[in-house]
């Protein structure tokens, strides 16, 4: 009688043994699929984020980023609801004017930064709807969003297709 109680608690052992590391195993596969999308959202066509910005306008120097990761190249519309903006591209020190529809680049000339305008090109991945920005770009883009009142963002998924976005506002 007692060999064979020796063998049931052998046997119970394997058997819990083989059950907590399946159960870890699991737990472990769980968590990276969740660690590896985190800060990240899944947008929808049509699906839109509402961002809102609010400078520290009560400090001498102040500064508001918006700072965008874009995993699977989705087109985006940036939207503040103002007629007219200027949008400052940290990334490429590029400024696109919903205005006129073009791209300021700024050029060294003789040790002088000199504002250059250039036509919108297809490889920009920047279209105008009409005073909306539209980028469709892949990775990471940070826009100087700076404002001296609060105001909010609408960043929409114009594409035919999901993907997945961080986006991030830092007042400073």
């Amino acid at each position: 009688m007692y060999s064979y109680r020796k063998k049931l608690h052998k046997y119970l052992f394997i058997i819990f043994s083989i059950i907590v590391l399946l159960i870890g195993f699991l737990v472990f596969i769980n968590y990276t699929k969740i660690f590896a999308g985190f800060g990240y959202r899944t947008l929808k066509p049509k699906q839109e984020i509402t961002v809102e910005v609010k400078p520290k306008v009560e400090q001498v120097d102040y500064n508001s980023t918006l700072r965008i990761v874009n995993k699977d190249g989705l087109k985006l519309k940036l939207t503040t609801g103002r007629d007219g903006e200027l949008w400052h591209d940290l990334s490429t020190d590029t400024f696109f004017d919903t205005i006129t529809k073009e791209k300021t680049i700024r050029v060294v000339v003789d040790n002088k930064f000199i504002k250059k305008n250039l036509p919108i090109n297809k490889k920009d991945g920047v279209s105008f709807d009409n005073n909306d920005f539209i980028m469709e770009f892949k990775g990471e883009k940070t826009f100087d969003v700076t404002n001296n009142k609060n105001y909010t963002i609408k960043i929409e998924n114009v594409s035919n297709h999901s993907g997945k976005v961080d986006i991030s506002v830092e007042n400073t």
